[in-house]
């Protein structure tokens, strides 16, 4: 019988019968594994390979386990890290285990290469000190690595390849302090960073809870060493949480003032809860519902520009340019630029910053609590549409400056019906002290009067209006006692509507008192029309009051106790031609109705 000779079917017994010898081998190798490792010398190692890259004293109270199936691991337990090797040292944290994959054939050439680190709890202090040099040393390998990087200096090929791998952390907690003892910690931090090696780009992703939110948050950079050694380096970055969501991507600069350059996204659902969150009381924020904004980011020094900025907030939105200035000794972090707006609405904007005026909680000994909330401004703003209280303005200017002292906002040029408006508002922040300009030109009052639902005669005519005033108190409070100023009002060629003297001559020649309403029918004509008051003492006094036409004439004088809305006047009704007499009169009541007696004169 002749045997067939078949070549496939023997080149698949070849290849069994190694895969299955080298399977074995593998095995076999597992299995003497931990006969041929040693558990000390792997401690040892991992113990002087913790201490080599951070460059401080490492203590692992426990023994480690060794596993060597399905891949060899090496996990150590209550691992507690001190600044230097003595008794007293500083404790910088402490680790429940660490974890992390090593080669067999270097283990048992008796230098195991470690990498892939899982931190389970650890929890870890960074504190910073007066001269910006922080507690953790920089004489580890890591640190000797940024140290390069900062002098421009480039890596050694085994330092490149030094091996890193993933960092998993569960479970973790970080405390960072500044040199005023201030602390931000995070807490149950979980995630991983990827850096296969030194000297390759590396990634971080995180979540973590801050103050009680949490947060997801990513970084990511192809020169790592550069970025953390204070150099211009390519950055990704994302925050992602219910308080805020925005990313980054461009050159940053962790050195000193920080340098971002780039493009930024950023959205701020609720601005009040995110400040109260960072306890960041700028009652500037309480109005603020929404905010996300776009810009192009670049550092000048200590100033943050943001550049082509797209802001959107309380349903307007508005592009221009702002830059923040870093903090100085004397002054707070500060905001300066240009804004264009859709819509403002610029009565919320000043009680935001009358807000500010009012003493803070915080009365801690030589603590100046409203110089730390405060966010300086200088800021200029243009709208389409603004509103001011009751007023519909339009093509407006206004000027916003604050500081940890004073707060002004000046409303520099707008259109209100066919006329004008400018305003000037300073707010002293310490002692609280309101000061108000406000000037109108050239509105018909009654077309205004009726914008603002006002009840009463009202002029009819192109008129001119000067307020000025000073309270103790806050603007938006309630007018007080202590209100002083003037009050100006001049108008020429119109007509007073509601208000007819002919009837009013008419009614006192009757002898016998009457209210206004009773001579509304009608209206008045003048030529001329100026009113001057001084307000005081919570009232505002009558200094010129004159109405007068071709025929007539009306002046006015006594006192108005605004608090009331009461008035306490004499008037005196002229006819020009001298054909009937005058008729001298008394009003007082309440506003917009008051009660008018005729004044005989005594023989």
């Amino acid at each position: 019988m002749m045997t067939i000779y078949r070549p496939g079917k023997t080149i698949l017994r070849i290849a069994l019968i190694s895969g299955g010898s080298i399977l074995l081998l593998i095995l076999l190798f597992r299995l003497v594994a931990p006969v041929l490792v040693s558990t000390a010398l792997v401690r040892e190692r991992m113990e002087t390979a913790v201490e080599a890259w951070l460059g401080h004293d490492v203590i692992i109270r426990e023994n480690p386990d060794l596993q060597f199936w399905p891949r060899p691991l090496i996990t150590l337990r209550d691992i507690t890290i001190r600044a230097e090797d003595r008794d007293d040292s500083e404790v910088l944290g402490h680790i429940a285990t660490l974890s992390a994959r090593f080669s067999l054939l270097d283990a048992l050439y008796g230098v195991p290469v470690f990498r892939d680190f899982t931190l389970t709890s650890p929890d870890l202090t960074v504190r910073m000190g007066q001269n910006n040099r922080v507690n953790w040393s920089s004489s580890g390998l890591l640190g000797k690595a940024l140290r390069k990087a900062a002098d421009e200096q480039p890596l050694d090929p085994e330092e490149k390849a030094t091996v890193i791998g993933d960092v998993t952390i569960a479970g973790g907690r970080l405390r960072l302090e500044d040199p005023q003892g201030r602390a931000l910690v995070m807490e149950n931090i979980s995630g991983m960073m990827v850096w296969p090696q030194l000297g390759s780009a590396a990634q971080l992703r995180l979540n973590t809870d801050i103050r009680g939110q949490s947060f997801a948050l990513t970084f990511s950079s192809p020169q790592p060493l550069q970025l953390l050694g204070g150099r211009n380096a390519s950055l990704s970055a994302s925050i992602t949480s219910t308080l805020v969501t925005g990313t980054f991507s461009g050159m940053a600069n962790l050195a000193n003032y920080a340098f971002f350059s780039g493009d930024l996204q950023l959205s701020v659902p609720d601005v009040n809860g995110l400040a109260r969150w960072a306890e960041f009381p700028v009652h500037t924020a309480d109005r603020l519902k929404d905010l996300s904004l776009s810009a192009q980011l670049a550092t000048m020094g200590t100033v943050l520009r943001f550049d082509k900025l797209q802001v959107k907030a309380n349903g307007t939105q508005g592009h221009g340019v702002m830059d923040l200035m870093a903090a100085t000794e004397d002054r707070p972090r500060r905001v300066t630029g240009t804004l264009a707006f859709d819509n403002l609405d610029l009565w919320a904007l000043v009680s935001a910053l009358s807000a500010d005026q009012r003493d803070p909680d915080d009365t801690r000994a030589g603590h100046d609590p409203i110089a730390e909330r405060h966010l300086g401004f200088d800021v200029r703003f243009s709208a389409s549409e603004a509103s001011f209280g009751p007023l519909a303005l339009t093509n407006v200017a206004v000027s916003v400056l604050a500081d940890p002292k004073r707060s002004q906002v000046e409303i520099l040029d707008s259109d209100l019906l066919t006329g004008s408006l400018t305003a000037q508002l300073q707010m002293q922040q310490q002692a609280p002290r309101t000061k108000a300009r406000l000037s109108i030109r050239g509105v018909n009052f009654a077309t205004l009067a009726s914008q603002m639902a006002l009840k009463g005669p009202t002029i009819n005519a192109p008129a001119s209006l000067d307020l000025s005033f000073a309270t103790e108190g806050a603007i938006t409070d309630a007018p007080g006692n202590d209100l002083s100023g003037t009050l100006k009002v001049t108008a020429q060629a119109g007509d007073v509507e509601g208000l007819s003297l002919s009837e009013i001559r008419a009614l006192a020649a009757k002898g016998t008192y009457f209210s206004l309403d009773q001579a509304r029918n009608g209206s008045t004509t003048f030529e001329t029309l100026e009113l001057v008051a001084k307000i005081a003492a919570g009232n505002a006094e009558i200094q010129t009051g004159r109405l007068a036409n071709q025929n007539l004439s009306l002046s006015v004088s006594g006192v108005v106790p605004y608090l009331t809305q009461s008035l306490a006047l004499s008037a005196a009704v002229d006819d020009k031609s001298g054909s009937q007499p005058p008729v001298n009169l008394f009003v007082g009541g309440a506003w917009p109705n008051p009660v008018i007696w005729p004044v005989t004169s005594e023989r």
